[in-house]
């Protein structure tokens, strides 16, 4: 079964050259409210060493009363510098907060980010510093944390993260990725506690793309 699978290093390249696809689906309670996210990512490798990515987040905070409930959404694009031992990268975006009320207003703001990462056998370093002043989401938030591989189809996270006016929580998360259905996609648990974000919820993601393990995917595409 391994065998069939295993993605060799020629395989490797191979993925690294072609445009990458996925498509993510997510629901939980943030702080007892119902929070939807949907979520779409493109990758565009430019050679070996360079690689861009535009990304699309939404997301959807429904606490059953339109004065409250709100939708943001985010598009950014990003660049990165990587090989196999780790990544370095910026992205601009465009952050929006729209409240369902009608009669409050749309808060929007452009976003930097930086993005680093260090790969250490089955251990990944991350940082990720965006610049945004409000979030509710679980994806929007500045980080520093690491990453075990329990295998390559399942990895385990803990990272310190910073949301809204410097508020700081502490996230975990694990996502596995079924060997039967590397070319479909992922599920993950992620868990959040913070100073008005604790959250729980379950995240889907779909790929558009070959059979490629979780490890292999994360470190090209993540």
């Amino acid at each position: 079964m391994s065998s069939v699978y295993a993605v060799s290093e020629s395989e490797s390249d191979q993925e690294r050259e072609k445009t990458n696809f996925e498509f993510g689906l997510g629901y939980g309670l943030l702080d007892e409210k119902s929070l939807v996210n949907i979520d779409f990512k493109i990758n565009m490798p430019i050679n070996d060493y360079l690689l861009t990515q535009v990304l699309l987040n939404s997301n959807y905070l429904i606490t059953g009363s339109e004065s409250d409930s709100v939708a943001q959404s985010e598009l950014s694009s990003n660049w990165f510098i990587h090989n196999e031992y780790g990544r370095l990268g910026l992205g601009v975006g465009l952050n929006e907060l729209e409240p369902m009320e009608e009669s409050l207003d749309t808060e929007r703001e452009v976003l930097g980010q930086f993005i680093g990462e260090l790969f250490l056998g089955d251990f990944a370093f991350t940082t990720n510093y965006i610049s945004n002043k409000v979030t509710f989401s679980n994806l929007t938030s500045s980080r520093v944390g690491m990453s075990y591989y329990v295998d390559k189809d399942q990895r385990i996270s803990v990272y310190r993260e910073k949301y809204s006016e410097n508020k700081i929580g502490w996230r975990l998360e694990t996502y596995f990725q079924p060997i039967k259905y590397r070319q479909i996609g992922s599920v993950g648990i992620i868990v959040r506690t913070g100073d008005e974000y604790d959250y729980i919820g379950v995240s889907l993601q779909y790929y558009f793309d070959n059979a490629v393990s979780l490890k292999e995917r994360e470190r090209l595409y993540h």
